[in-house]
């Protein structure tokens, strides 16, 4: 991209210069003219000191010494400040006016032009840094428009190409290239000078040494290679290198790629200011890359769950079958971009396939293959993914996976890669989905992922649907059932409210009572075992009972449930073992089995004893029903804990341990709250800035449970990416726009964000609707700056200011959550003053005792039963 053709994009920055910085910029722009102007301007004034007043008018030399300072080098400036006093020596002596009083008057112009020369240094050092900054400020602005206007790659080349030739006009370069790191791989995105597109270029990466010289030892690598390049590298073969210089791109702990520039012998060596310019522009590049990165990554899962939320409410528009089949697979197609696709019903116990819907040639096939049944060991590949419960991809003809039937009629048919998708409710195959693509296709991971992702919704609808068939054809049966049933459901909503609160004991004692309330029968239980093993795991007796009638009535039920499993009445019951498949009937007992992952520890519900007369097809139903609902809440109460263990883990695994850095004493200490409220939303988090400099996060996701701990990960890494590239502030205005764009429906956070220069002693911070630090030196509290913003995630468009201090020796600094300062007992709150006293009090103690000496104070005031979680950050500077 040229220069010119950018000047209106990336223009404005220059205009924000003062007027003077601009008339200089724009006289060393056109150094020629000026220069022309100021040798007529010599040539004139020593006509006029040769003929009018020598003295006079050789001190007008400094005219054009000083239009000179303002536009040319100060080597320039220097010569021709000689050039002039010799000029007036010449008249001087030509005249016979050489006298001490003209020479003392030469001396004085001596220094005078001695004084331009220094100017002409400190304005050329003023335009460097000046274009320099107006580089960043340019690339800075254009990377924050790709990013919040959602640009592409191509807004990104435009912006490198654009800030690899400024920054080679800033270092006389005659050619120079950007390559970024791919897959380990040299890669070339933008280049000048070259005599070949950029793109072209690519290259293993030891091949480029110096670049992986640069990027291994972080540093700008300089090289004369006028005498050759000892290793050549693709570059070589495409120009004559000589003086080349290698700056690496990071972004973070992250290796972007390199700028590699190159120019004349004659030109010299790269001076300082250049080689700090270019480093510093690879700052803003590698970081802007890695966003942009980013952003496309963000959004091609914001594309995946578009879809899988479209996929949804595809599916759960129809209760047919037919027509949830036909959405699962158009939406199937469109996600994977495959042509054909058949969905089967799955018969694992006799071991048959049977078509439900197929779909090739642009169109579903109502006859040919709908309703064909096929032996699912006839098919290897399909047969593999129902047993294995995974998908399974053939992207060839030759995969030994198929076998000769498969084989054959995927050729003739034409297809070369086929996918096969079992749907599962739970670790049963309901159905099996196909997908087939005439090209030879290796599908990607997220690929997958949102095929697998897609399924499960899809497996839901199928089964619902296939469900609402069933029900409709025993709807006219069922009217009598609707009083009792929603009697039922009232129970089941009461029920699974307090799951997250009730263990499988409870739910188990409370379903055998409802199971007294609403088949009015005098006992009711949940047996578990089989033979001489056969317990209970839960009695209910009508009208209750004294412990000695309990335990009688318990043996008498154990009893006869034995005899009744002994010699089953129907094929439902088999030998010593319970009923596994449906409701059975025998001597006054009902009997309903419990779904179970564990098969080997079946249970089932039993009644026993209708007090209104005989069971009946009704009550059979409603025992099925009440056994159902006990084997979902048993399977929703253990998936509860299990997703409960699982946030903890990953709480945990969230909080570190603080970075070592000279200088800083760090310390840090959490811990969740008890009983219900175990996961929150707490956490912290202590990155490395760079040498001496510490960024310290402490914040409190609005939820519990691991959708809060999985948002404060998000926002953590959110927080990290945002971190390099301005003040606390600025990192949470960028964070609370990300959260609303990219997290709408996803609970406010509450947050302080600290920068900590060691060497300084600068101590920078911005709060988003948080408790603010509490800042301790000597024996006090230090007063810092206090404001802050609403908690991210609430508006859009909040700005959150940095407050900033310069920390006295010997400094402690205190980060919390709310969960410290509103611990209470008796409806008293532990409040931020007994926090400051707690701190005072335990002031002389290393950071990590005092953040331990917080907590377990907290802990105590607080009777030992914290209600919320605490986190707390100590920071002692020296």
């Amino acid at each position: 991209m040229a220069a010119s053709s950018t000047t209106g994009t990336y223009g404005s920055a220059e205009r924000r210069h003062p007027r003077l910085v601009r008339r200089t910029a724009w006289l060393r722009r056109h150094s020629v003219a000026v220069g022309v102007v100021a040798v007529v301007l010599i040539v004139v004034i020593f006509f006029l000191d040769a003929t009018v007043h020598p003295v006079t008018m050789a001190g007008f030399y400094l005219v054009p010494l000083t239009l000179l300072a303002l536009a040319e080098h100060e080597r320039l400036v220097a010569a021709v400040g000689v050039v002039c006093g010799l000029l007036a020596v010449f008249v001087m002596v030509g005249q016979d006016t050489l006298t001490a009083s003209n020479l003392f008057n030469l001396l004085y112009g001596g220094l005078a032009g001695l004084v331009l020369v220094i100017l002409a240094y400190l304005i050329r050092r003023l335009s460097i840094m000046s274009d320099g900054a107006t580089l960043r400020a340019q690339l800075s602005e254009a990377g924050a428009d790709i990013l919040t206007s959602g640009g592409t790659r191509d807004d990104l080349d435009e912006l490198l190409e654009y800030a690899l030739e400024r920054l080679g006009e800033q270092l006389d370069a005659t050619a120079g290239v950007l390559l970024l790191l791919e897959d380990g791989n040299w890669q070339g995105r933008a280049g000048f000078g070259l005599g070949v597109d950029a793109r072209e270029i690519s290259a293993e990466y030891d091949d480029m040494v110096l670049s992986a010289e640069a990027m291994r030892t972080e540093t700008t690598v300089a090289r004369d290679l006028t005498a050759g390049d000892p290793s050549p590298g693709p570059l070589a073969a495409r120009l004559r290198l000589e003086r080349v210089i290698v700056v690496p791109m990071r972004a973070l702990d992250r290796e972007v790629g390199v700028l590699v520039y190159n120019r004349p012998q004659a030109s010299g060596e790269f001076d300082r200011e250049q080689v700090s310019l270019a480093e510093s522009v690879a700052r803003y590049l590698g970081v802007t890359v890695d966003n942009v990165r980013l952003m496309l990554e963000l959004s091609a899962k914001r594309r995946d769950l578009e879809m899988v939320r479209d996929s949804s409410l595809d599916f759960a528009q129809s209760l047919d079958t037919t027509e949830v089949l036909e959405a699962v697979v158009t939406r199937l197609l469109d996600a994977l971009d495959m042509h054909a696709c058949d969905v089967y019903e799955v018969d694992e116990d006799d071991g048959m396939l049977r078509v439900l819907v197929s779909f090739d040639d642009l169109a579903f096939d109502a006859s040919e293959w709908t309703g064909h049944e096929v032996p699912l060991d006839s098919l290897a590949t399909s047969a593999l993914a129902v047993a294995s419960r995974r998908p399974v991809l053939v992207t060839s003809l030759e995969d030994p996976r198929l076998n000769d039937a498969e084989r054959e009629l995927l050729e003739r048919l034409g297809h070369q890669t086929q996918l096969s998708i079992p749907l599962r409710i739970g670790d049963r195959v309901i159905a099996l989905v196909e997908l087939f693509d005439r090209e030879s296709r290796d599908l990607s991971e997220d690929e997958m992922d949102l095929a697998r992702t897609i399924c499960r919704f899809a497996a839901l609808a199928v089964d619902k649907a296939r469900l609402y068939d069933r029900q409709r054809v025993t709807a006219e049966r069922s009217d009598r059932l609707a009083r009792r049933l929603q009697r039922l459901q009232s129970f089941a909503v009461d029920l699974n409210r307090r799951l997250d609160r009730a263990d499988l004991q409870d739910v188990l004692d409370e379903v055998a009572h409802a199971a007294l309330d609403l088949l009015h029968v005098r006992a009711a239980a949940v047996l578990s075992g089989s033979g001489e093993y056969l317990a209970t795991r839960s009695l209910a007796l009508a009208g209750g009972a004294s412990p000695a009638l309990f335990a009688a009535a318990e043996r008498e039920l154990l009893e006869r449930c034995r005899e009744a499993f002994a010699v089953p009445p129907d094929d439902s019951m088999s030998g010593g073992e319970l009923v596994t498949v449906a409701v059975s009937q025998s001597d006054g007992l009902l009997f309903a089995p419990l779904e179970s992952e564990a098969p080997q520890q079946a249970s089932t519900l039993v009644v026993a004893d209708k007090q209104g007369g005989e069971f009946d097809y009704e009550d059979s139903l409603l025992v099925a029903t009440l056994g159902a609902q006990l084997s979902a809440s048993l399977h929703n109460a253990t998936a509860y804990q299990r997703e409960h263990a699982i946030a903890e883990t990953f709480q945990q695994a969230l909080l570190m341990d603080p970075p070592a850095i000279p200088g800083i004493d760090v310390g840090v200490r959490y811990r969740a709250a008890t009983d219900t409220a175990r996961v929150g939303g707490d956490f912290y988090d202590l990155v490395t800035l760079g040498p001496g400099r510490l960024m310290v996060i402490v914040g409190d996701v609005c939820g519990k449970s691991l959708g809060a701990a999985a948002q404060s990960a998000v926002v953590r890494y959110m927080l990290r990416a945002y971190a390099a590239e301005g003040s606390p502030g600025e990192a949470l205005s960028r964070l609370n726009s990300a959260v609303i764009a990219q997290t709408p429906d996803q609970p406010f956070v509450t947050l302080v964000v600290a920068y900590i220069d060691v060497a300084r002693h600068m101590f920078e911070y911005a709060v988003a609707g948080h408790p603010r630090p509490i800042v301790l030196a000597g024996h006090g509290q230090f007063p810092i700056p206090g404001e802050g913003n609403v908690p991210v995630g609430i508006f859009r468009g909040a700005v959150y200011p940095t407050n900033r201090a310069i920390l006295p020796d010997d400094t402690c600094v205190v980060l919390y959550t709310d969960g410290i300062t509103d611990a209470r007992v008796d409806g008293t709150l532990f409040g931020e003053a007994r926090l400051s006293e707690t701190v005072l009090r335990n002031l002389g103690m290393p950071a990590q005792e005092l953040a331990d000496s917080i907590l377990e104070t907290v802990k105590e005031f607080a009777g030992g039963v914290l209600a919320d979680d605490c986190a707390v950050v100590t920071i002692r500077l020296p």
